[in-house]
């Protein structure tokens, strides 16, 4: 046999040298269709993934505050959830797209709005506490209206005019309870 034929002729490997077909992997439907309990467990996953990027705790120690197991979280975190193979150490990813329901403000008081991303949820969490710090005396009026003047997140302006807030504080719209948002439906 010429070495042309060797190589035009197909070389059939048995099945058990065969590799094995690639398995795509399964992607969670979109945050919008999934259950209510589906959304607990995101959002839970979500939270440790701040406290682990933090540093608040070691993986097993996160886990069990959040009661997760590895298999859940490593499948709700998605590439949110680095390393953890071949020896390296896992860890979060430095930044997300997770999506979350919070509390946006507007002049009308604050309304639920969904942030798809982790700088704009800690930048919102921020306002809320300068805003409280604001409310009860411990920053100043100038300090807060230069730091808020003009800032956007997730593309809509932060209400930065301190008026319009102490006016909201004595119309009770802004007790917060929390600054996620409970946007389904009542329990």
């Amino acid at each position: 046999m010429s070495k042309a034929m060797r190589r035009n002729r197909k070389q059939v490997r048995p099945k058990s040298e065969r590799k094995p077909a690639a398995v795509p992997k399964k992607r969670l439907p979109r945050y919008e269709k999934l259950t209510a309990t589906k959304k607990g467990i995101y959002d839970r996953i979500t939270s440790l993934i701040t406290d682990l990027r933090s540093g608040k705790g070691a993986w097993p120690e996160l886990l069990r505050k959040y009661r997760l197991t590895a298999r859940t979280a490593r499948k709700y975190g998605g590439r949110d959830v680095v390393g953890g193979g071949r020896g390296k150490p896992l860890r979060a990813s430095k930044s997300d797209r997770r999506v979350r329901d919070l509390l946006f403000p507007t002049s009308s008081g604050d309304v639920p709005i969904r942030i798809r991303n982790s700088r704009d949820a800690t930048k919102l969490s921020d306002y809320y506490n300068d805003r409280e710090k604001l409310l009860h005396g411990k920053l100043s009026i100038a300090k807060f209206e230069a730091k808020w003047r003009g800032a956007q997140v997730a593309g809509e302006e932060l209400v930065a005019d301190v008026r319009t807030i102490f006016e909201m504080a004595d119309a009770d719209f802004l007790k917060m309870e929390h600054l996620y948002a409970s946007v389904g439906p009542e329990k």
